[in-house]
């Protein structure tokens, strides 16, 4: 809400109208930046912990293992506070700087966490992508050891691409964090790290407060139920229209503004899942829980799951079975036999 002028970009005000005391604030860093010391204060003294989203905007050759890279973790081990470091998210699109060059990105992600862990322990690593495209997202993932959280970035848009023709308003928020979900929450604790719903599009020019009442109130209310092992959901409190940059003035995702949507938003969060102050615990509760959200169905009384569930996220291994329409399935030396159709299913995130 570093951008919303509504409430002078007050972290308390936006407290006061959500009626919520939040956990944790953000605010974009360009790579090269000193590390904000005074907005990491601020965030500490409206009772939270800052996540900086810390961007190499300039590209990855900056990167280096420099003078800049051991202050900036120097300044952040001062703190004295967590920080959630986002750096260089949304490598897996084609709008950043440092998108196309995963061997290089990894390299460089590997650098920063080497930096950080010998000087800043305080520091937690989120490597962050956007919810599409899906197909590149692994490519660019540094390994288990360098990375701490795995985060998505979701929006929820009437239109895609600023088109009438690209209708996007049946998306459902939670089937965009599916994918990463699916594949990263059995090793890693999940972060949204910007969330955000359009109200307002210059697309067709309307106003489309019911859709972002909708959507956040989706958003919230079933993530903590449906989503365990989701850890932080930041919402983007800005307006594009007046804030993003050339061509990308198109959404307005703020909230504060509209008492409709605000009201949408402070219902959400008063659900206690949602947390106001850091919790301290020191060990990983034994009573974690677990989930796999994708295309499982019923019908006619049997359950179908898709093979990639048993294969990729139960670790199961698979042979042949007694004839074509069965597949073994294997785990820890025990055998099972399955029937196995196939079907056409579009897996889409966009269903």
């Amino acid at each position: 809400m570093l951008q919303d002028e509504h409430i002078q970009t007050s972290m308390e005000k936006f407290n006061s109208l959500t009626g919520k005391q939040h956990a944790s604030f953000f605010k974009y860093v360009g790579y090269g930046k000193p590390f904000p010391k005074k907005w990491v204060a601020g965030v500490k003294q409206a009772g939270g912990f800052p996540q900086i989203a810390w961007e190499p905007n300039n590209g990855l050759d900056e990167v280096k293992d420099d003078a800049y890279l051991l202050q900036f973790a120097k300044e952040a081990a001062k703190a004295d506070v967590p920080v959630l470091l986002r750096y260089a998210s949304e490598m897996n699109g084609t709008w950043t700087f440092y998108s196309g060059h995963a061997k290089q990105y990894i390299e460089k992600w590997r650098l920063v966490h080497e930096v950080m862990k010998a000087n800043a322990p305080n520091v937690m690593m989120l490597w962050n992508v956007f919810t599409m495209p899906e197909k590149t997202i692994k490519e660019f993932y540094p390994g288990d050891e360098y990375v701490d959280y795995v985060g998505v970035n979701i929006y929820n848009v009437v239109y895609h691409n600023d088109q009438v023709q690209e209708k996007a308003d049946f998306e459902d928020p939670l089937h965009l964090l599916d994918y990463v979900y699916n594949t990263f929450s059995a090793r890693k604790p999940i972060v949204i790290g910007e969330f955000g719903a359009s109200n307002y599009t210059t697309t067709d020019g309307r106003h489309h407060t019911k859709f972002a009442e909708e959507k956040i109130s989706r958003m919230y209310r079933l993530l903590p139920k449906l989503y365990p092992r989701v850890k932080f959901i930041y919402y983007f409190d800005v307006n594009n229209l007046v804030n993003a940059p050339e061509g990308r003035k198109i959404n307005n995702y703020a909230i504060t503004e509209n008492k409709h949507i605000l009201n949408a938003y402070a219902n959400a969060v008063k659900d206690p899942a949602y947390l106001s102050t850091i919790a301290q615990n020191d060990r990983v509760s034994d009573a974690e829980t677990f989930t796999y959200r994708d295309f499982m169905f019923r019908y006619e009384e049997k359950l179908y799951v898709d093979a990639s569930f048993v294969k990729d996220y139960l670790g199961m291994q698979t042979a042949k079975g007694s004839d074509s329409s069965h597949l073994q399935l294997i785990y820890n030396g025990k055998t099972a036999s399955f029937r196995t159709e196939k079907h056409q299913i579009d897996k889409a995130a966009f269903f």
